[in-house]
């Protein structure tokens, strides 16, 4: 999913619990759970982390991971400056282990595949795996352009939400 999508889903998290910590875990877990659901983007990443990582840089395939990436980022960017700006629980401590927690899996992940540090090869196998489990499972993912618009939704919804709770 979008890190963005991930935030946005550990902003709740974080606004319902009040220890730093167990949001942080929980912010964790709930990256994993939700990266489980079919998203559209199992042959993107494959495309961009796989063994040919080099050969894309010149190639269409790098660029729009780049762009990809790049907008969800911003899109991070901007939505951290409107929840912090606008709700005082934002701030809290706990909303924001809750938000580090649920991005930090796939920061390591791009760390792991930058820098290639054998330390944390086995969590980019068990993040690839699990990121792919149900996509393997059911023989199903979207197409890239659906698995955006449900990420949009979702987010949209969780904002809404956030606002009323």
């Amino acid at each position: 999913m979008f890190i963005t999508a991930h935030a946005v889903i550990a902003t709740v998290i974080g606004k319902q619990v009040n220890n730093s910590l167990l949001a942080f875990l929980i912010g964790l877990i709930s990256h994993f759970i939700f990266d489980l659901i079919p998203h559209g983007d199992s042959k993107l990443g494959q495309k961009f982390w796989g063994e040919r990582l080099k050969f894309l840089k010149n190639r269409n395939e790098f660029k729009f991971m780049a762009i990809y990436g790049s907008l969800d980022s911003l899109t991070l960017a901007f939505y951290l400056i409107f929840i912090f700006k606008n709700f005082e629980f934002a701030r809290a401590d706990n909303v924001i282990w809750a938000i580090i927690g649920s991005i930090l899996p796939d920061v390591l992940v791009a760390i792991y595949k930058l820098k290639e540090f054998k330390w944390l090869k086995w969590f980019f196998d068990f993040h690839a795996k699990n990121h792919n489990y149900l996509v393997n499972k059911i023989n199903f993912d979207w197409p890239i352009k659906y698995g955006i618009v449900m990420q949009l939704i979702i987010i949209t919804l969780v904002i809404w939400l956030i606002y009323w709770l």
